[in-house]
């Protein structure tokens, strides 16, 4: 492409690629965004602007998966000026990581080229929040749909398993388990917050799906198993936290008052 608005042929312009005999140019970073440098020089007395660079690859894709065949830029160069132009290749979100050799042309000269791309693990979930009304049953499904945005695959097993916790705050454990202790004895006041604030983490939840290996750019709609403790108390509500690889699943679990075994009643003392 040309300067002054790519216009002009590259055999009329006057700006060219800079630099020593044996240089070569490089990027580096995640499909997105690889970013790197240009070298450019105007030989000729007039001020010239450059928007584009000229790609030569046999293997890198853009982003809507074209193939490569120029990088937008911009840079004003006066007569007999020399400048490095930050530039920037997006690529093909799955474009696998590794190096891939390109060149690039700016007027009568071209460069060659090294485009680094790194791993991107970038698993997404929808919904990323989900509630359950727990009831006297311990098992519920739920459907996700996963997509591996990422450039690497991602294989994701048939169980992962989650600590579940009162929503009740430090503060309010703190104020229930006194008032259930006994009130002439420190001990007693003291031993029944410990007990209150062990019981704030309510077990494990367990999830079950079927084991697979998400391919960079796939998408699927997922159906997973949640399994709640037995002994969760009745009208209360829980949290869990799932991760796999980058993604969050938020789990909001309500009790009613059908949900657990009877909580025995606690003594003084």
């Amino acid at each position: 492409m040309g300067t002054n608005g790519n216009t002009l042929p590259s055999e009329e312009t006057t700006v060219h690629l800079a630099g020593p005999e044996d240089t070569r140019l490089r990027f580096s970073g995640p499909p997105q965004s690889l970013t790197g440098t240009i070298p450019l020089v105007n030989n000729g007395s007039e001020k010239q602007k450059i928007r584009s660079v000229a790609v030569n690859s046999d293997k890198l894709l853009g982003a809507a998966r074209l193939p490569l065949r120029e990088i937008p830029v911009y840079a004003r160069l006066y007569g007999g000026q020399q400048v490095s132009v930050p530039a920037t290749l997006v690529l093909d979100t799955q474009t696998p990581p590794g190096s891939y050799d390109l060149e690039l042309t700016v007027g009568a000269r071209t460069l060659p080229a090294t485009a680094f791309v790194s791993e991107v693990v970038d698993l997404r979930l929808d919904p990323v929040q989900i509630t359950i009304l727990a009831g006297s049953a311990t098992s519920y499904t739920r459907t996700l749909v996963v997509e591996n945005a990422g450039n690497v695959s991602l294989p994701t097993g048939a169980q992962c398993e989650a600590p579940i916790f009162d929503s009740f705050d430090l503060v309010s454990t703190f104020l229930i388990g006194l008032n259930n202790g006994d009130r002439q004895s420190a001990e007693s006041m003291a031993k029944a917050f410990l007990n209150e604030w062990a019981d704030l983490k309510a077990g494990m939840l367990v999830t079950k799906r079927k084991a697979m290996v998400l391919a960079p750019g796939q998408k699927l709609a997922v159906e997973v198993e949640f399994q709640l403790p037995a002994d969760l108390k009745p009208l209360r509500h829980y949290r869990a936290n799932l991760q796999l690889y980058n993604a969050t699943l938020s789990v909001d679990i309500y009790t009613t008052a059908k949900a657990g075994s009877p909580v025995p009643r606690q003594t003084k003392g």
